[in-house]
């Protein structure tokens, strides 16, 4: 690999919960298209749920280990066995994960838009849901699964996953130049208006909503408001001892009552449980 990709390697052993995260970077040929991998294993003894919230990109999973369950913002429920993958695309409601104590897997962090061209489907069909992979993509997503199971080391499964996306990608067609200007207005400029927006990219705001519904899954102003959130929840994640005060205002809430509406609204929690249940160390928000 190899090596030369690996951003960094978060370990975490209190000897009652384990975990090793390999943090990969993407290969040349899918700059800009994914974020990367994370090659994972981990054995907790303290829990063995997690609540996974609403954020800004699409999620997909191998799980190479023990059988693991996703409840999806929808309600419903998937058992996924070894080798088999999922994916999950914009959630408006908190999801569930469920295992034994013990995983082991590969995580793709890639855009919805990457993931709408990897699955060829609009993503607001996959609002508030986990699908598994092969239901989508049929025998390629089974034999990458078989694949990564049989693979030997980190460097052959990042070497797995590289070439199926690649391959994958190359089939597809880009995001047109236009759909990405207006996403990258409405993502980056909150300070624009949807009006504003729309006549900066020329087309009415009733088009503007239809085409960030179909490339992300959700019209442009619940996915400000998504992105909004996981600005939030990524900052209390890496310093749990907010002024809940200052940071609404600098992220752009009202107030501190406005952004606990929006916390119980998307993550079904108050802020103070939020922080009493992060697990740390990159362990994510343990489910009681």
């Amino acid at each position: 690999m190899p090596d030369a990709r690996l951003i960094r390697l978060d370990a975490h052993d209190d000897g009652v919960n384990a975990w090793s995260m390999a943090h990969i970077a993407p290969p040349a040929a899918l700059a800009g298209l994914i974020h990367g991998y994370c090659d994972y294993t981990e054995r907790t003894g303290g829990f063995t749920a997690r609540r996974e919230l609403p954020h800004g990109d699409g999620v997909l999973i191998v799980n190479l280990g023990d059988p693991i369950t996703i409840v999806g913002g929808d309600g419903q429920i998937l058992e996924l066995g070894r080798g088999e993958a999922f994916v999950a695309g914009i959630h408006l409601h908190p999801a569930l994960s469920r295992s034994n104590g013990a995983q082991r897997g590969v995580h793709v962090f890639l855009p919805l838009t990457t993931l709408r061209r990897l699955l060829g489907v609009p993503m607001h069909q996959l609002l508030d849901r986990v699908v598994p992979l092969d239901a989508i993509l049929g025998v390629a997503a089974r034999q990458l699964g078989a694949d990564l199971v049989e693979a030997r080391s980190r460097e052959e499964r990042v070497a797995l996953l590289d070439a199926a996306l690649i391959a994958r990608i190359a089939q597809t067609r880009p995001l047109a130049a236009i759909d990405h200007h207006a996403l990258t207005l409405v993502s980056q400029r909150a300070d624009l208006d949807l009006r504003t927006v729309a006549d900066r990219v020329g087309w009415s705001r009733k088009h503007l909503a239809d085409r960030i519904r179909d490339n992300v899954g959700i019209g442009p102003r619940s996915f400000r408001r998504v992105l909004r959130f996981h600005r939030v929840t990524s900052a209390v994640s890496a310093a749990p001892d907010p002024d809940w005060a200052g940071l609404a205002h600098d992220i752009g809430y009202c107030d501190q009552s406005h952004l606990v509406r929006e916390f119980r609204e998307f993550a079904g929690i108050t802020p103070s449980i939020f922080v009493a249940r992060l697990a740390g160390a990159g362990g994510g928000l343990i489910e009681h």
